[in-house]
């Protein structure tokens, strides 16, 4: 508790300072304009500026990359209010089947990650580590119900990862990284029409990788390993591009004896691969846009005790893969083409296949058409009135097709050039994960069949203001979530195997939220930035009637940066406070299974960036992590991000 009051007050004495920095102007050179109401894509499936977008949206960019020392988009999301991040690995990396994911207000399994306007989401979980950071130009974050526009699993809202396009004079830009626990290069080329982006990661042996057992008398170490990340880019002509992702993964990881140290039971090691692809087709004296994608995950998981080596688990050992299609047209109506109409049409045929057990072997195929009108009554007034239709196709063990209505309402109020009032009223849905008819340690297709998993679905309500200027951005937002059917895994007595957890419809989840986001450029000198978020997501189970906590009620982000010729330094801090119940009785004789007997430690998280530009081609950059040293557990079973670490990079483009 006195770390966490030391660290509150840090954090209240950068907000104060904050506020403070508006009187150094006397420090600053001219004021410099900043693009604090960029042109947004993802919200409205059009080009239009955030002021004029009725949702919350938050733009992280390329530079905001270097600026934090940022090393995963997983590093970079947790600055945005709203979002956190629930992880296995260091830095938001999946370990075989347990996938690292963001979360968007409290929504487990809600958020949808696109690539470019195309999903790469498997198995539900919105995995955001697959892309070099170089690659990317900036990520667009759409909170509130999307699932009008995007279809299922965008309960909560869409993260689209925008990647750089190759134009201009050749370059190459060349990364090293160094330090006490990470190392890593990179290597970009980019020039007219083409990008080639290839990172390598190297992560040293990690102990204490997770909350020790003493009722076991274990704790985890996560062995060294090492993540490749390769993307590329091409203009195959000026209205097609094709993009092409690939991550291999290889982690370890296993228990040790908390008093000797040496390895005790099993260990698991996992060669985890993953393909991102996709054709992207843009006429814009048409304005119509198609998209063909395909996403495939591979798991090949092994276990080693006493030096004998096995293949894992048939859950461990898998391949998903989706297909998707897309396309839309755009018409304008009205005086000045004020008014519009988006209409397209959407496909998913998805697969998940068992490696060596064929009775797990499941298909699914859904297509939905949607449409999202926009009427502009005058200069300052316009509503947006959408709907979408999904049929989705019943499998082997689901019994019945859905199909599924969903409407949306938007509202947009202009009350100046720099200020507009929003309204945002959508329902949602999300189908079951392709592989929810197995169970945390085999098949449970017969007990899917006999019980049935209905889709979540249920309604966003939201209200917003924002304020924005050359140098200030200010934004505030107002929610309330309310679904059904929230998925859980859940133990039951009477499973063959009590042991291990199956999918379950638990019952109601809602939230209640308020999301504030500032930011404040002082000249070309000083700037800050601060975001808060106050929810209330808890979520029913239908049996015992029971609320549960299902994420952080509180979330505080602050960061202040300064840069003086070719210095630029950044402080940035990260406060979620009464979190949710652990999913582990760490004391119990049964520990994975009797629940949870403790709230998870609240996370304080204290980073610092230090870059030297010597040339307008160069840098060196000085990463100081978790300057706390804290235990910071990245879920509810109580994986921990790194302690304190630093590394140096030197970058260079020629």
């Amino acid at each position: 508790m006195k770390k966490v009051g030391q660290s509150c007050c840090l954090l209240g004495a950068l907000a104060v300072s904050g506020l403070l920095l508006q009187g150094v102007r006397a420090y600053a050179a001219e004021p410099q304009e900043y693009l604090l109401d960029p042109l947004v894509i993802t919200a409205q499936r059009r080009e239009t500026k955030e002021l004029e977008t009725p949702a919350s949206v938050t733009v992280v960019r390329h530079d905001d990359f270097e600026k934090h020392g940022d090393s995963t988009v997983m590093e970079a999301l947790r600055r945005v209010a709203g979002v956190t991040d629930y992880s296995y690995g260091p830095g938001g990396d999946d370990v075989g089947s347990s996938y690292s994911r963001v979360m968007l207000r409290g929504f487990d399994k809600g958020a949808l990650v696109m690539v470019n306007g195309a999903p790469v989401n498997v198995n539900n979980y919105a995995s955001v580590n697959s892309i070099p950071l170089d690659a990317i130009d900036r990520i667009e974050v759409v909170k509130g119900a999307n699932s009008v526009l995007y279809g299922p699993e965008a309960l909560g809202g869409v993260i689209n990862i925008i990647t750089k396009k190759g134009t201009g004079k050749t370059r190459t830009t060349i990364r090293a990284t160094g330090g006490n626990y990470r190392k890593a290069y990179t290597v970009t080329t980019q020039g007219d029409g083409f990008l080639f982006s290839y990172n390598r990661d190297y992560l040293d042996e990690f102990d204490h990788a997770q909350m020790d057992r003493p009722s076991a008398g274990t704790y985890r170490v996560n062995g060294k390993y090492q993540r490749s990340n390769f993307f590329t880019s091409l203009a195959l002509s000026p209205d097609l591009q094709l993009n092409w992702n690939y991550v291999k993964l290889d982690p370890m990881f296993g228990q040790r004896d908390l008093k000797t140290g040496k390895v005790k039971g099993t260990q698991y090691d996992y060669e985890d691969t993953k393909h991102t692809a996709s054709l992207v087709y843009t006429d814009k004296p048409h304005r119509i846009k198609t998209i063909l994608s395909y996403n495939s995950k591979k798991v090949d998981g092994r276990s080693i005790t006493s030096n004998v080596v096995k293949r894992s688990a048939d859950s461990s050992n898998y391949t998903v893969s989706n297909l998707y299609f897309d396309t839309q047209k755009e018409w304008t109506f009205g005086t000045g083409d004020r008014d519009s109409l988006i209409a397209g049409v959407t496909g998913k045929h998805e697969k998940y296949d068992q490696k060596y057990a064929n009775t797990a072997d499941n298909i699914r195929n859904s297509f939905g058409v949607y449409a999202s009108y926009r009427k502009a009554y005058n200069d300052r007034f316009s509503t947006i009135l959408g709907f979408r239709g999904e049929h989705i196709g019943h499998t082997e063990f689901e019994g019945e097709d859905h199909n599924v209505l969903l409407p949306q309402f938007q509202s947009l109020y202009k009350v100046d050039d720099k200020t507009s009032w929003y309204v945002n009223v959508g329902r949602a849905f999300e189908m079951p994960a392709i592989n929810s008819h197995t169970s945390s340690g085999g098949t449970s297709g017969d007990i899917i069949r006999k019980n049935g998993i209905k889709p979540e679905s249920g309604w966003t309500y939201e209200t917003g203001l924002k304020r924005l200027t050359d140098t200030s951005s200010a934004k505030l937002s107002v929610f309330y979530m309310d679904y059904k059917n929230k998925f859980q895994w859940k133990y039951f007595d009477w499973l063959p195997d009590p042991k291990n957890k199956i999918q379950v419809n638990l019952g109601k989840f809602q939230n209640t939220g308020v999301e504030l986001e500032y930011q404040k450029n002082l000249g070309d000198r000083w700037d800050y930035t601060l975001s808060a978020t106050y929810q209330n997501p808890k979520s029913q189970d239908e049996e015992t009637g029971v609320w549960s906590q299902e994420s952080a009620r509180v979330q505080l982000n602050a960061s202040a940066g300064y840069t003086l010729h070719k210095f630029r330094t950044d402080l940035s801090l990260l406060f979620l406070g009464d979190r949710e119940p652990s999913s582990y009785r760490y004391n119990g004789a049964s520990a994975s299974k009797l629940g949870p007997d403790h709230d998870l430690k609240n996370r304080v998280l204290l980073n610092a960036a230090l870059k030297y530009s010597p040339t307008d081609n160069q840098y060196v950059l000085l990463n100081l992590n978790n300057i706390l040293n804290r235990d910071e557990p990245v879920s509810t079973y109580e994986y921990y991000d790194l302690p304190f670490n630093w590394t140096v990079t030197y970058n260079f483009t020629f």
